[in-house]
């Protein structure tokens, strides 16, 4: 059914005015003792991540996953906590060096999980209330059995949230060209990993495109991050629904938007929050292990709709990512300097335009999904990096032995002028990728 200008914007008025958005639920803190520290899993026997519509086969016997103490990631402060990296080589011996740890510095452990992908294992320690961080920082740095120690850090989703309900409907979509390489390339059989809040995958839009999901923010994913979705996983939240939206929202099923590979298949990386006074929140430790897990199950697009501060540990596994290959997508930011972690060499910013070095891609008035099977409104560069992952998704369903190489250059060199403006074109990109003489022609 083809609806009106006029219709859509009825329809969006009688959604906005009926549908409310996600919430997000506080998660119980963990208080369970300490379990001994076994020999961390190794890579290989991380959960695969299936293509949509396909069955895995059935796993043998194993054993019991392997356990950590984790905490929920939204109860961390970066005024009592601190986050430490020690060698991973000997599992056997973590539970003494922590307990030398805290012996040495008078910190108590909080929480800890290994990063297989970068080989270390990582300790939450909680210091005093007055304690002197810097000076603590500062002679940690100094002890041989600390590989690195540094405060945790905070980051918000970026996200500019517009109200207004009668802007053009998906006008992006049309702007980089999309329709036109829909029919080469819907994005079939890639998966993209989005680090973000979470997603309602009981959105009709978003329901089919769900390959899996993985929390690591409520603490209840046991061991490293290398498991299946909580059993009973957080309520769909308004970030992380729409980011999901603009890359793969469903096509051709009489209802609501198109993604921009709406063939393709979205793992949902629960590492952010919903907060009462933000869009969205995360922090290093939430992200560490969505990054480890994204590195071990080799995702490869990883979208980083968010932005903080300079974090060492995120960026020794951001560059870890690129290095096997995958590609990292993030938001460049709305200021005059390139948001973390956009800034890390390799990975591939996204921005409106003019704010090079990003790619340049929609920022403004981008209809998408919300929770509670409703649409709304969103501007900022986290839509930007969506448009550009799902146009990567694009490619590589195309072109699935692409390099990284190969794949940046066609993203970054395949724009088209709009009033001026440079702009990323969908079509062109899969144009240079194929090295193929497509019509990319709008007329």
């Amino acid at each position: 059914m083809t609806l009106s200008l006029g219709g859509l914007v009825l329809f969006l008025l009688l959604t906005f005015g009926l549908q409310s958005f996600g919430f997000v639920r506080t998660a119980a803190a963990q208080t369970a003792a300490q379990p001994a520290i076994p020999s961390a899993k190794p890579a290989a026997a991380a959960d695969p991540v299936a293509a949509p519509g396909t069955t895995a086969a059935a796993p043998g016997p194993t054993a019991a996953p392997p356990q950590f103490r984790l905490v929920p990631a939204d109860t961390l402060s970066s005024d009592v906590h601190l986050l430490l990296t020690v060698p991973l080589a000997d599992p056997a011996s973590l539970p003494q060096v922590a307990a030398g740890i805290e012996s040495r510095f008078g910190v108590t452990l909080a929480a800890e999980w290994p990063l297989q992908s970068i080989s270390v294992h990582c300790f939450i320690m909680t210091v005093a209330a007055n304690a002197d961080l810097d000076g603590l920082i500062a002679r940690m740095e100094a002890d041989p059995a600390i590989r690195t120690v540094q405060k945790i850090q905070t980051y918000n989703v970026l996200e500019h949230s517009y109200s207004d309900p009668l802007l053009p409907a998906q006008g992006a979509l049309s702007r980089i060209n999309a329709l036109k390489a829909h029919s080469l390339s819907k994005g079939s059989g890639v998966s993209i990993g989005v680090v973000d809040s979470g997603i309602d995958i009981t959105h009709p839009d978003l329901a089919g495109r769900i390959v899996s999901q993985h929390d690591f923010v409520s603490g209840n994913s046991g061991n490293s991050g290398n498991t299946k979705a909580p059993e009973h996983p957080e309520t769909g939240e308004a970030h992380g629904t729409a980011i999901a939206g603009i890359i793969a929202a469903d096509a051709d099923n009489a209802l609501g938007i198109v993604g921009v590979a709406p063939e393709a298949g979205i793992i949902e990386l629960r590492a952010c929050w919903q907060g009462s006074a933000a869009t969205g929140q995360c922090n290093s430790f939430s992200l560490a292990r969505a990054l480890n897990f994204a590195i071990i199950n080799r995702v490869k697009v990883i979208n980083m709709s968010l932005g903080g501060p300079f974090d060492a540990l995120l960026e020794e596994l951001v560059r870890a990512a690129v290095g096997h290959g995958l590609l990292v997508v993030a938001a460049r930011g709305e200021g005059t300097d390139v948001a973390f972690p956009a800034s890390v060499p390799g990975v591939v910013s996204a921005g409106a335009a003019g704010h090079a070095p990003a790619i340049p891609a929609p920022a403004v008035d981008i209809l998408s999904t919300a929770p509670g099977n409703a649409f709304r409104y969103v501007s900022g560069s986290s839509a930007s990096a969506a448009f550009v992952s799902g146009v990567a998704a694009l490619i590589l369903s195309a072109r699935p032995e692409i390099s990284l190489s190969d794949l940046e250059t066609a993203l970054r060199t395949s724009l088209t002028d709009h009033d001026g403006s440079p702009l990323l074109d969908a079509c062109k990109a899969l144009q240079t990728a194929l090295t193929g003489d497509m019509n990319c022609s709008t007329e």
